[in-house]
Formats: structure tokens, C-alpha cells, sequence
């Protein structure tokens, strides 16, 4: 028993005396890997590195199972920077449609010489066939008023029919109580555009009863009280006949109302009617190519020339 307890303490002492002497290499040589400390690194390098492969998952394990919250945090963190992204696409993919509109629609205020008010659809009112209104984020502080002529980038939307310090409604074209001074494009004259048809489709009628309408006429305001003049409105779809007279017609408008979105309240008139300078250009339609005349004397497929027939004639008198 006392034999074994000396034989340990020799030992521990001889452990000892190893690793004060490693130190002491390690001090003086610093971090080289040469001489007894480069021995001893690389036979216990490889005892080391296979230790750490086989402990290592085994710490993360006990890692995870130790602090499970860890991962499900950063998985929130991730999941909000993506919504992040994404609010942040989304708000730019707005902005872009936003400066897109508002750019058509100062390219149409500027053609017809009004000045206007940009506006925002904000609310739709009762569309159930007898009130056809919304509502925009712009009142009278910003110079709306009531009967002012509410356009977009393809034409007339209607007008306002009450306003507060800061919002307004707009009774749009095709209400049944809508009328609108209208003229037609290809002969001046003049009529009214009526709603009550639904949201796509208008009624126009002819002042003039001695006149016709024509199918692909198309229509703008010609200015009144209530309407400035130039606004695209339409073009002619159907004409009606009644009594032999063409004077009433059915016009598909060109503001889409499912997709009214942007807005302009016109507050100052042009100087001068601005005719028909709205409308977009009419699509020049394509001419037929010319037929060459034949020449003289050369006979076309299954004919026969004079010069021919008359020599035939001439031998058999």
C-alpha cells in the first residue's frame, strides 16, 4: 500500500517537472512550433483535433437544448427584416405608379391649359345604380369648390357635388343625374352626354334632330358652367335610330370607374377652348396598294384584245 502511494507521488512530481519545462520552452521560443514543444504539439495535434470533431456537435447540441429560445429569436429577426423587404418594395413599387399618373395627369392639365388640383380617391360611395360618387382627399383649403370639372389622365370623371375643409364628392359621369355639354369631334355639333347606363356606358343626344350621329364619334365637353371645355369624354359605340332620325347614340366613356385612383380638380379655365387637343391622334388607316394598269396591246388572264378580235373577224368575212 505504501509502495503504490510512492509510486504515484513519483509520478505526479515527474508530470510536474514535464510541463514546467514545456512552459519554460514555451516562454523563450515563443509561439514556435520547433524543438521538444513542436514534438509534443504534433503528437498530441492530432489527439486534440479528433477530440474537438467528436465534442463539437455534442456542444452545440447541449447548446440548443440549453438556450432553444436563441434560434427561434433569430428566426423573428429574419422574418421581419423579409416583411421589411418587402414593405419596402411594395412602397416603391407604389411611389413609381403614383409619379407615373401624377406625370399624365400634368400632361393632360397642361394640353388644355387648366390648372388643377391633384387628388386622391379615398372612398367609393353608393354604387348601387342610382348614386354614382367618391370621394378625394382634397376640399376647399386646397381650392375645391363645388361644380368644378374633375378630370384624370384619360378624361372627364364628373363633378364635385359638395366639398368640406378638406375632402369632397364627386358625382361621376354616368350618375342618372349627370348631363354634360358634349360636342362630337368630326362635325362640332352639339348635344348632351347623360349617365344612368351603368358605369361604362353614356347617352348621347344631338341638339339638332336634322342631324345623324355616326358610329366612332368621338366626344369632349364643349364648356359650360358647370364643365370647362376640351375634356375627352367618349366615343360613339351604337347609334339608335328613332323615326328615321341617328341623333341619339350610346358612348363607352374613357375614364374607367373600377379603376379611378388618381385625380385632378380643375380650378382655373384656359384662356381659350382648347378644342380638340386632348383627344388622342387617330390611327392613320392603311391604304390599299395601286394596281398597275396593263399595257397596250397585252391581253389580261381569259380576255382576248380588240386587235385580236378584229383580225379574227376579218379572216372569216
Amino acid at each position: 500500500m505504501g509502495r503504490d502511494t510512492r509510486r504515484s507521488r513519483l509520478v505526479i512530481v515527474a508530470l510536474l517537472i514535464v510541463a514546467f519545462t514545456l512552459i519554460t520552452l514555451d516562454y523563450k521560443t515563443g509561439r514556435s512550433a520547433s524543438g521538444a514543444r513542436g514534438v509534443v504539439h504534433s503528437v498530441l495535434g492530432g489527439v486534440e483535433d479528433g477530440v474537438t470533431a467528436v465534442t463539437r456537435p455534442i456542444g452545440r447540441t447541449a447548446s440548443s437544448l440549453a438556450h432553444p429560445n436563441r434560434y427561434h429569436d433569430r428566426a423573428d429577426r429574419l422574418a421581419q427584416e423579409n416583411a421589411g423587404l418587402r414593405r419596402q418594395l411594395a412602397d416603391n413599387a407604389e411611389i413609381g405608379r403614383m409619379s407615373k399618373q401624377l406625370g399624365d395627369l400634368r400632361l393632360i392639365a397642361d394640353k388644355g391649359q387648366y390648372s388643377i388640383v391633384p387628388a386622391k380617391v379615398i372612398a367609393v360611395g353608393d354604387v348601387s345604380g342610382t348614386d354614382w360618387t367618391v370621394t378625394i382627399n382634397a376640399g376647399r383649403d386646397d381650392g375645391v369648390d363645388v361644380d368644378k370639372t374633375v378630370l384624370n389622365a384619360d378624361g372627364l370623371v364628373g363633378t364635385v357635388s359638395s366639398a368640406t375643409a378638406h375632402t369632397a364628392v364627386v358625382r361621376l359621369a354616368c350618375d342618372p343625374g349627370s348631363r354634360v355639354g358634349a360636342r362630337l369631334e368630326r362635325t362640332q355639333l352639339l348635344g348632351a352626354v347623360a349617365g344612368g347606363q351603368g358605369p361604362s356606358a353614356l347617352t348621347f343626344t344631338l341638339y339638332d334632330a336634322s342631324y345623324r350621329v355616326q358610329k366612332g364619334d368621338r366626344l369632349v365637353t364643349f364648356g359650360s358652367m358647370d364643365y370647362v371645355a376640351g375634356v375627352p369624354i367618349g366615343v360613339v359605340t351604337k347609334v339608335t335610330d328613332v323615326g328615321g332620325l341617328s341623333r341619339t347614340a350610346e358612348v363607352k366613356p374613357y375614364v374607367s370607374v373600377g379603376t379611378l385612383d388618381l385625380v385632378g380638380v380643375v380650378v382655373g379655365r384656359p384662356a381659350a377652348d382648347p378644342g380638340d387637343r386632348l383627344l388622342a391622334p387617330q390611327p392613320v388607316p392603311t391604304q390599299p396598294a395601286p394596281t398597275q394598269p396593263a399595257a397596250p396591246g397585252t391581253a389580261t388572264p381569259g380576255t382576248t384584245t380588240s386587235g385580236t378580235i378584229g383580225a379574227g373577224q376579218g379572216g372569216t368575212g
